[in-house]
């Protein structure tokens, strides 16, 4: 049905609150579906997770973290994801804050990646390699029914890391 289909009536009866209450409570129908996507995505820019990344050894180890983080983080969301997704095919202007989350990731991922550039582990434009080593993982769980036999997630996320630093050319 998507936000469109659904009525802020419906929201309150199913909250068992009068639907004043809710325009109170969130002013308009794209605030309340802001607020229930920043409550349900949270935020992805994990600066825990890249701090812990400098203790393992090798870029190759800190990639596979960070691909299990984000196999997982995606997983966790794939059912919003999904939502986020459809909804902007119906209603492209409100979906700014259903990605909001991933543009965090992305930038943080931006970052880490500028810092290996900086060490000399990587090479190329920091924010087009974040948006390649996501897009790894992100079609590898949006895209799972696609496939007729799923690889298990470590295999998979052995061999993204090793397809983005070496490429998929036999040498």
């Amino acid at each position: 049905m998507g936000s469109r289909g659904t009525t802020t009536r419906a929201v309150a009866d199913r909250a068992a609150v009068n639907e004043a209450t809710v325009f109170r409570h969130f002013g308009t129908k794209q605030q309340l579906i802001a607020a229930m996507l920043d409550h349900y995505a949270g935020s992805s820019a994990n600066p825990e997770l890249y701090e812990s990344l400098r203790a393992l050894p090798g870029i190759e180890r800190q990639l596979r973290a960070l691909g299990w983080a984000a196999v997982e983080a995606i997983t966790r969301k794939q059912d919003l994801i999904k939502i986020g997704l459809a909804e902007e095919i119906s209603n492209p202007e409100g979906t700014d804050c259903a990605w909001r989350t991933p543009v965090e990731a992305r930038l943080a991922l931006a970052a880490f990646m500028r810092e290996k550039i900086e060490a000399g582990d990587l090479c190329g434009k920091p924010e087009v390699l974040a948006r390649i080593f996501m897009s790894l993982f992100f079609a590898y769980v949006i895209a799972r029914k696609l496939w007729a036999e799923e690889p298990d997630p470590e295999s998979a996320i052995d061999q993204c890391v090793d397809i983005f630093l070496h490429g998929a050319r036999a040498k």
